[in-house]
């Protein structure tokens, strides 16, 4: 059998997407030696913009997978071709746009919260990330139980401890991290990631902790995140909040060993992978209890609601004060960590796979 997967988000800086995939068709390569794949991207970085991205679902990849005979399509990330006369699968990781299409941009609402929902009523098979986001299908979407399969990302190898060596000490000097404790954050800067009540929280923990620490938040800029910056600058932390801005994949689990906890606050997951990476590097991690967030931490770390800023407050103080308590949680996370694997995560597409293009 052949397979088409669309690897357009491969090419150019990754982002969540870009992992998810890259990382699917490395270990569908390793693995599945009995059918063909047929990995398609552009030539170029792809351009996400209207009306390219639209173009491409619909048009030029769908036109590719024909042309390799394709038995099978996936569509990991995007739209489902509509036009496409052969078997589908498509990979739902969250439906933010429709929860949250109120903090995006009109272009982006129509794509993401209309046309994308819509198509995927053509699909004949889809895999949902998470319990939580198969829920959401069948709730927002009314789309058949028996036509969507839950299978969990993995977290990468290149993800464990190491909490000393030359790199770990360029890259804590590179961002001014030498004498003090850190508390990371990485996703997108969004809404949604709910930053502004964590920059609060940081700010009211600050005066209880026995050791100086900064506030690390990675990722590129997304859509209405000036009010991060500005609640920076109201609150006098211009030095103790650090933006990197966007950090390259192959930095990431440096980045994640320079930090001594890692917050994660988030309103709304799909799945939720930095969190998954930051335990697997023996992070301890504090963690939002909503969507999918306890189907992926789970006892690997502490839950808290997104909206109780006292919990955080409080917790963000005991963690960074008790060498202990970060060593338990420590533990607690990698094990937690190892339930996930990109093998599985292969093995699992690869019989939805067989299962669809029989």
């Amino acid at each position: 059998m052949r397979i088409a997967v669309d690897t357009q988000t491969t090419v150019g800086k990754k982002t969540g997407f870009g992992s998810y995939v890259s990382s699917l068709v490395n270990q569908l390569s390793l693995t599945d030696h009995d059918n063909d794949y047929c990995f398609i991207r552009p030539q170029t970085e792809a351009d996400f913009s209207m009306p390219h991205r639209f173009w491409w679902d619909q048009v030029l990849f769908p036109r590719e997978a024909k042309r390799a005979q394709a038995d099978v399509l996936h569509q990991p990330c995007f739209s489902v071709p509509i036009l496409y006369s052969g078997k589908t699968v498509v990979t739902i990781h969250d439906l933010i746009s429709i929860i949250y299409g109120h903090n995006i941009t009109f272009w982006s609402r129509q794509f993401f919260g209309k046309w994308m929902p819509y198509s995927y009523r053509w699909a004949d098979h889809i895999i949902a990330i998470s319990q939580h986001t198969k829920k959401d299908i069948i709730r927002l979407l009314r789309l058949p139980e028996e036509k969507i399969t839950v299978i969990y990302e993995g977290v990468d190898e290149r993800y464990h401890p190491k909490k000393s060596g030359s790199e770990l000490t360029k890259f804590r000097e590179r961002f001014k991290l030498t004498d003090c404790q850190v508390i990371l954050h990485v996703g997108t800067l969004e809404p949604r990631k709910n930053l502004q009540f964590l920059i609060r929280a940081f700010a009211e923990s600050r005066s209880r902790l026995k050791n100086p620490a900064k506030l690390v938040i990675t990722g590129k800029r997304g859509w209405f995140y000036q009010p991060l910056f500005e609640l920076v600058d109201e609150l006098k932390l211009n030095d103790e909040v650090v933006f990197t801005d966007y950090v390259p994949d192959e930095e990431l689990p440096t980045l994640y060993n320079a930090a001594n906890v890692f917050a994660f606050p988030s309103l709304y997951e799909g799945f939720g992978l930095p969190p998954l990476e930051a335990m697997a590097c023996g992070v301890p991690v504090l963690s939002s209890n909503s969507s999918s967030m306890p189907e992926i931490v789970g006892s690997g770390g502490i839950l808290m609601p997104p909206t109780d800023a006292k919990a955080w407050t409080e917790t963000l103080v005991s963690v960074l004060n008790s060498p202990s308590q970060q060593q338990e949680l420590s533990e607690r996370g990698i094990n937690q960590a190892k339930k996930f694997t990109w093998k599985e995560c292969a093995e699992a597409t690869r019989a939805v796979y067989e299962q669809t293009g029989r």
